[in-house]
This record gives structure tokens, C-alpha cells and sequence, in this order.
């Protein structure tokens, strides 16, 4: 009906001898409109523009035609991978601009040849949140988790496998957060999922985000930007479960630690509760032993304080003192009576020195002994002699007894010592 009406226009302006611009620009709208509505292109970028307005702009190019495209701000394209020399194949609407002349294309969708939208995605986040990735960044997992939050849907196998295996390996407590994990707008609902985990329940030991695998399509919500950052702003230590052992999406790399599939997270995060009972049962048996061999110790150890104690035994001690205490009583009485025998000898002794030595009895020997002396000294005292008439002559200068007539000088001075009295004469003359 449409391309009828076109032809009829054409066909009026064949008839026509001229034409104004606004007939053949309106023709020309409606002939594109008409024909071509949403269509695929391929083509490379080029001469690439970001607007201050938000909107993109680029010219498709192939040999020598070219093709103006645009991307308008309100579109959800990921635009970060594209530059100058991509070849794109491009999904839109084709439009004549009347003012400008101008056909472009209305660009709805962008995916690269040959190399993949989510891979490019993926290498330019890599590349922009490569410190977020750094592995010693990544925190240590509890070793022993009682409370799990699970991000999965409830209607995968993944769910049921982790649920089982968790069961069989530690019976944890586990708290499933349901959302979809493919399609778009998947991305955004576990990143809600982790901010309300963290919010409402920060006593859990880990989260898990967990699905199985699939296409790189279906693993699309996981090369997220808002997944990325969600991760690593998470409070509580998250555990990436996603695809297949081969897949390792951006969750993973942002993630505290990486599982190649749900179940291997199950056996990763959770110790297994045989193998501790088995650990348990062992240390119960090497306990038992170590506590046998230190009782053993012990007893000894009691024996030997126990001697030690009966010899530090206060009675033990009082016996010991007793003892001593009789035997240097029995040693003193002996000294004692050694040392009385002795005194009492040397007191007969002193007695005896005493009683030859007595005062009285040596002053009287004395006595007798003086009056010997006495006499014996009367007879020999030249005093004595003169009572019988002699007389003794001294020198009254010289104070010397005159022995020789020779021994004075005419006119000296001479003292004469009778029995009774003194003569003081001078020499007249000697012989």
C-alpha cells in the first residue's frame, strides 16, 4: 500500500518539469521510512564523536561509502569499547534529516565483529579496575562459617547442588537471596541482592553469588561495571560460583575468592564434617594419650612432692628437733659437767695458791723477813757504827765522805757526822 502511494508520488513528479527541495526531501524521507524501518549494518567506525550532550556520534564507513550514525544518550549501550577502526555490526533505524540532507541511522544495539561485545567489555573493565582484581587485596574466608547468604535462582540446578553438598559436608545455615542470573537487568538485581545482604543481615560469614553455566550470553550480567564495584564495597566476604570451570567472568576476578562451579564452591568453603570427626576421633585418641603419659608424670611428680613434703613435714621437723635438742642438751650437761669438774679443780687449785698466798700470812713471813733484813741492815749501818764513838767526815763543797787526809785542803770546810749531832770544822792542818 505504502510503495503503491510512493510510486504514485514518483510518477506525479515525473510529470512535473521541476522540483522543490522540500518535495524531493519529503519524498526521499518517506521512501526511507517506508522501506527501511529497524535493520542490521556492518560496517567500522569512524571519526568518532562524544557530545557534551551525552549523545555519540560516528560515520559507518565500508571501501569508500560511509554512513552517519548516532547514539542517543537514553540508549543503554555500552559505549566505552567503542573507537575509531572498530568494525561494529550495528541494529537501528535509518532517517533523512530534511534540514541537513543528511540519511543516519539511529543506532539501538552495538556488537563488535569478530571479537564479541562482552569480551571487549571485559577487557576495557579489566584494564580500568585492574587494583580492585590485585590478589592480595582479597580477604581470608572464615574456616569455619555459620551463616551463608546465597544469591542464585530458585529455579537452577545450582541452587539444589549447593544446597545438598552443604548439607552433607557442615549443615550451615544458608539464607538464599532469589534473583535472575541471566538476561538484562540480571546484574542489577544481585547487585541489590549484595547491598541488602550487607544491610539487613552483617552477621553473615560469607556470600556466595552462584549459577551454572552457559553461553558467554547468559554470563553477560557477571561482566558487569555495577557488579564489579558491588563486589568489592561488599562489607562481608563474597565467594563467586559462576558457570563452568573454564568461565572466568569479572565476578570471579572481583570476588575474595573464585570456585569453577557451585558444587566446588560447596566442598571449597565448607570443611567436611566427616573428615573433622575422623580429625576429632584422632585428636580424642592422641589426647588420651598425652593425658595418660602426663598422669603418669604427675604421679610421679606427687610421689616425689610427697617425700619432699613428709620431709618438710612440720612434725617431721619438730621430730627432727626434738631430737637434736636432746642430744645438745645431753651434749651441754656433759660439757657442763666437764666444764664444773674443771672449775671445781682449778678452784681447789686458786684455793690452795690462795691459801699460800694469803696476805696475812705473807706479810707476817714478811714481816719477820724485814725484821731480819732490819737488823742485818742495823749491824752493817755506818749509823750504827757510831754509837761505839766513830764518827763520819764529809766535804761540805764536795758532799763527799773523806777516806784520806789526803783528799781535803788546808782551810777547807769539813762536816763531821757523830752518833748524836753535826761538827762543821775547817782544816787548819794536815799530816
Amino acid at each position: 500500500m505504502e510503495l503503491e502511494k510512493l510510486k504514485e508520488t514518483f510518477h506525479l513528479l515525473e510529470e512535473k518539469a521541476f522540483f522543490t527541495v522540500k518535495e524531493i526531501s519529503q519524498s526521499i524521507k518517506s521512501l526511507i521510512e517506508a522501506n527501511f524501518t529497524f535493520l542490521w549494518i556492518e560496517g567500522e567506525i569512524s571519526n568518532l564523536k562524544f557530545a557534551q550532550t551525552g549523545n555519540i556520534y560516528f560515520n559507518l564507513i565500508e571501501e569508500e561509502y560511509s554512513l552517519k550514525a548516532i547514539i542517543f544518550k537514553d540508549q543503554k549501550i555500552p559505549f566505552d569499547f567503542l573507537k575509531n577502526g572498530l568494525k561494529v555490526l550495528i541494529f537501528g533505524k535509518l532517517n533523512f534529516l530534511p534540514r541537513s540532507g543528511e540519511i543516519y541511522i539511529v543506532v539501538r544495539k552495538v556488537e563488535p565483529l569478530g571479537i564479541g561485545l562482552i569480551y571487549l567489555k571485559k577487557r576495557f573493565l579489566l584494564e580500568k579496575y585492574q587494583h580492585l582484581f590485585d590478589k592480595h587485596l582479597k580477604r581470608e574466608l572464615p574456616p569455619y562459617p555459620q551463616k551463608i547468604g546465597l544469591i542464585t535462582s530458585l529455579f537452577g540446578a545450582a541452587l539444589q547442588d549447593f544446597l545438598k553438598i552443604s548439607q552433607e559436608r557442615w549443615g550451615i545455615h544458608i539464607l538464599v537471596y532469589p534473583v535472575r542470573v541471566q538476561g538484562d537487568g540480571a546484574h542489577l538485581e544481585i547487585v541489590q541482592a549484595i547491598k541488602d545482604l550487607n544491610a539487613s543481615f552483617p552477621n553473615l560469614d560469607l556470600i556466595v553469588i552462584s549459577r551454572g553455566g552457559g553461553s558467554m550470553e547468559d554470563l553477560a550480567p557477571f561482566y558487569e561495571e555495577e557488579l564489579i564495584l558491588a563486589i568489592s564495597n561488599s562489607k562481608i566476604p563474597i565467594v563467586s560460583a559462576v558457570g563452568h570451570e573454564i568461565d572466568i567472568t569479572l565476578c570471579d576476578l572481583a570476588a575474595d575468592k573464585r570456585c569453577a562451579t557451585p558444587s566446588a564452591a560447596a566442598h571449597e568453603i565448607l570443611p567436611d564434617r566427616k573428615e573433622y570427626l575422623m580429625k576429632l576421633d584422632h585428636y580424642r585418641k592422641r589426647f588420651n594419650q598425652l593425658l595418660e603419659i602426663k598422669l603418669i608424670e604427675a604421679e610421679k611428680t606427687l610421689k616425689s612432692l610427697q617425700k619432699e613434703l613428709l620431709d618438710k613435714n612440720p612434725l617431721h621437723s619438730l621430730y627432727k628437733m626434738e631430737h637434736f635438742l636432746k642430744e645438745a642438751t645431753f651434749r651441754l650437761f656433759q660439757r657442763i659437767h666437764t666444764l664444773i669438774q674443771t672449775n671445781t679443780s682449778l678452784v681447789f687449785y686458786f684455793k690452795r695458791k690462795l691459801e699460800e698466798n694469803n696476805p696475812e700470812k705473807l706479810i707476817s713471813l714478811k714481816e719477820e723477813k724485814l725484821k731480819g733484813y732490819k737488823k742485818l741492815l742495823f749491824s752493817l749501818s755506818p749509823y750504827n757504827i757510831l754509837e761505839r764513838g766513830y764518827s763520819i767526815v764529809k766535804s761540805v763543797s764536795k758532799r763527799e765522805i773523806i777516806k784520806s787526809s789526803e783528799e781535803v785542803e788546808k782551810d777547807e770546810l769539813l762536816e763531821i757526822i757523830l752518833h748524836k749531832g753535826r761538827l762543821l770544822v775547817r782544816v787548819i792542818n794536815k799530816d
